[in-house]
């Protein structure tokens, strides 16, 4: 368990190496003066930085030219967004991180059942059901929604809380484009898994994960 928060860079120039966020703030961009230097020219000299409250990671786009991305939302020149674990950023699309944040991995891990249930590695972002990794890997929003309902095991989520995480606060997103995003989902646990349901819909309320025991 890595005792910093950390990215797990999934596709560009550094796929396959982890970033530990060692100070703050931390910096990425073009700009050779960074801590983490994208050589592309989409991306800002000094395009976002993260920082801390000594509580919380945010995120926070410095005025790029191509946009910063938080599970496909692109945040606000100067917006600051407080990142929690499974989200996925991608500056000026041409790279893909994920977030881990130990903390909340625990927690994760803690409602993993053996081999027998369905298995998140928020890290990798990988999903393992019954010893089985889950292959072609679900998309940035297909993974956002169920980090966020394995976090949650056991108590419902409302759909609000499903669209701030998923695709940001604020931001208007129909009830047609939530239950979408969670059919993909479904079908994809259920091509390894057809005999459980894992995400279960309380009418009025929202959804649950329920993992195999």
């Amino acid at each position: 368990m890595p005792s910093v928060q950390r990215f797990l860079i999934q596709e560009g120039e550094h796929a396959g190496k982890t970033i530990e966020l060692a100070h703050f703030p931390f910096t990425i961009g073009r700009s050779r003066e960074c801590d983490v230097v994208l050589d592309s020219s989409s991306v800002s000299r000094l395009h976002a930085q993260i920082i801390s409250d000594h509580l919380n990671i945010f995120l926070a786009d410095m005025g790029s030219t191509n946009g910063t991305f938080v599970n496909g939302r692109r945040l606000d020149p100067g917006e600051e967004y407080r990142l929690r674990a499974g989200d996925v950023v991608s500056f000026a699309q041409i790279c893909v991180w994920v977030f881990d944040d130990p903390a909340t991995t625990a927690q994760i891990e803690a409602v993993q059942i053996g081999g027998s249930g369905l298995e998140l590695d928020v890290a990798a972002a990988r999903v393992t059901i019954a010893g089985t990794l889950l292959y072609p890997p679900l998309s940035p929003n297909q993974f956002a929604l169920l980090a966020l309902l394995v976090e949650n095991a056991g108590r419902i989520v409302s759909r609000e809380e499903i669209c701030d995480h998923v695709w940001g606060p604020g931001e208007d997103v129909t009830d047609q484009t939530i239950d979408a995003l969670v059919s993909r989902l479904r079908k994809r646990l259920s091509e390894v898994d057809p005999g459980h349901e894992y995400l279960v819909t309380r009418r009025g309320f929202g959804m649950m994960f329920e993992n195999r025991r």
